[in-house]
This record gives C-alpha cells, structure tokens and sequence, in this order.
C-alpha cells in the first residue's frame, strides 16, 4: 500500500504534544532548536525538489547527458550529505534524547527508525549511481543507463523522504517547542 502525507501513521494516542503544539502554531514558535529543524527539514525538501526537476529535465530530454552530469554531480554531493549527516544526528543524539524525554512516543521513534532504515536503502543506492555517474564514459549505453536509473531513485526517495519529515516533525517538533516553554516558566 503507498503511503501518502494523507495517510496517517502516526497513532493518536503519541499526538498528545501535536495538539498543545499544532502546526498552524509553528510560524510563531520561539524554540530556537525546533526553528532550526525545520529549516533544516525545508532544506532537505528543496534539494529533494531540486533533484526531481534535474530528474523531469532529463526525462524531457531538455538536458543533455553532459549536462545532467554537470548539475547532478553537485547537487547529489549536497543533498546525500545532507541526508546522512542529519539522520545520523538524529539517530545517534537527538531521537535517544527524545525517546528518554518522552517514554509514551518510544514506539512513534521506533517507526522513525524504521524509516531512516528504508531511507538508508535508498540513499546507498544513490550513493552508488552517484560514484558510477561520476566515473561514467558518456559515450558507454551504462552511463545513459545509471542516469536513468538516478533519476528513477530520485523519485523513489521522494515520497518516502516526505512521509518521514511530515511524521517526524509531528512527533518531534511539539516535544521541543513545549520543552522551552517549561524552561522559560
């Protein structure tokens, strides 16, 4: 069954803080740290986006192969980075802290987990088709073939990538904004 952002995962016996803390509140937040995650998860969507429209342009054959290369090389350099360095974070620092702050949550950081194990699924894929991309003869039919390929991943990471930031941030975001309120108080 696909999962969509419409789809809920998360029980609502773990959105207790999501609704003290809702997101229509977030513009408004003064947690510092929850501020920052989400920049940081709307960065990760814009390279996302980024990667996909490279993708759209190469499938529309408004890029050449070359040129693919060219954008793709960097961009997939950032974006995996990106990734890697933030769920590694997470799954090293942040979610043990939370899973301790907030023992009721402990299963919705068991789905998270779940997640960054599919994601790191994916993102090894892409890790290889980067390293063949950049190794690649434009003038072998593999070369043509790894950017198709990239660009076939690129789309898979995307849903899944998505659902994960949207649950995520639901469990996450509340737990630190209400974290700061009491230590204000």
């Amino acid at each position: 069954m696909e999962t969509t952002l419409n789809t809920p995962r998360l029980d609502p016996s773990w959105l207790g803080p999501l609704a003290r803390v809702p997101r229509s509140g977030w513009g408004a937040l003064t947690s510092e740290l929850a501020r920052t995650w989400l920049a940081m998860h709307e960065s990760l969507r814009h390279g996302q986006r980024e990667l996909e429209r490279l993708g759209q342009r190469w499938q529309a054959r408004q890029i050449d192969w070359m040129g693919f290369r060219r954008e793709a090389l960097p961009l997939l350099t950032a974006h995996l980075g990106h990734l890697h360095g933030h769920h590694r974070l997470e799954d090293q620092h942040y979610f043990p802290a939370l899973r301790r702050a907030d023992p009721n949550l402990a299963r919705g950081f068991d789905l998270l987990a779940a997640d960054h194990q599919q994601l790191d699924a994916l993102l090894r894929s892409l890790d290889g088709l980067h390293r063949q991309l950049a190794n690649a003869n434009p003038a072998e039919a593999a070369a043509w073939q790894c950017a198709h390929d990239l660009v076939r991943e690129a789309q898979a990471l995307g849903p899944v990538m998505l659902r994960h930031l949207h649950d995520e941030e639901d469990l996450v975001i509340p737990l630190l904004a209400l974290h700061d309120q009491r230590q204000a108080a």
